[in-house]
């Protein structure tokens, strides 16, 4: 095989990955500043919250899945269009993410109703959003955020025992790579939808957490520390909602 296809071939498709995420940042900016999505208690509209979320997803979640990007490449460097089978797993694990799409909506309608049903309620915005705090505190200490975290850190394994040849199965192994993402991160994505699913600096933290949990060395050590601090920014904001005057 001549010298210039083998790198072609073995080019870092991480760089692929985080231009992406840099055009999903830049475009969730512009749907902010556009009022292109409903800030706090106020219910969000279907159309813009599906619009939304998928472009909020590829900006916190592509910089997760690098790791096993960069070793499916690998392994796929010198087979039969290994480009294809390099979307299809992207696509794949994207898709599990777009599916909650419609559970995030449902939350972050309830969150809406409750606040307009209880004036009390929506005069405190930190009170809802200090309990899905405290719950993601919490569940950062649960043997099923263990378990889902420990798939995600090893995509040596996850090919070695999900690994099939083509397009088919490398959605399938993206598909299952998803649903680990989702076991390990949906309580840090309920806090993002309880501020409204449009706060940038919010969306920069809860990355910054996901990508360190599940990529850095130092990601054991730092999923106490996260659910630690969770739970006492939650605790402090559900007890300065509750103790408001009025």
């Amino acid at each position: 095989m001549p010298a210039v296809a083998v790198r072609t071939r073995l080019r870092d498709p991480a760089i692929g990955l985080w231009a992406a995420a840099g055009a999903c940042w830049l475009l969730s900016g512009w749907l902010v500043l556009a009022g292109g999505h409903q800030h706090g208690p106020a219910a969000p509209r279907l159309g813009p919250f599906l619009l939304a979320w998928p472009v909020m997803v590829g900006a916190m979640m592509l910089p997760t899945v690098v790791p096993l990007v960069r070793l499916f490449a690998h392994v796929r460097a010198r087979a039969p269009r290994p480009g294809g089978a390099l979307t299809a797993l992207v696509a794949g694990y994207l898709a599990v993410w777009t599916a909650i799409a419609a559970l995030a909506f449902l939350v972050a309608l309830g969150v809406a109703a409750a606040a307009g049903a209880v004036p009390w309620l929506a005069a405190r915005p930190e009170v809802p959003l200090g309990l899905a705090m405290l719950l993601a505190g919490a569940f950062q200490f649960s043997r099923l955020k263990e378990a889902c975290l420990r798939a995600c850190r090893s995509p040596a394994t996850v090919l070695r025992r999900e690994y099939r040849r083509g397009p088919a199965g490398a959605a399938r192994l993206g598909v299952r790579h998803g649903v680990s993402c989702v076991g390990c991160c949906w309580a840090l994505m309920l806090v993002m939808v309880v501020t409204g699913a449009a706060n940038l600096l919010w969306m920069l933290g809860l990355t910054a957490v996901m990508v360190l949990e599940k990529t850095s060395r130092q990601g054991p050590r730092l999923v106490p520390v996260i659910g630690t601090g969770l739970l006492v920014l939650g605790g402090a904001l559900l007890i300065a909602g509750v103790a408001r005057p009025g």
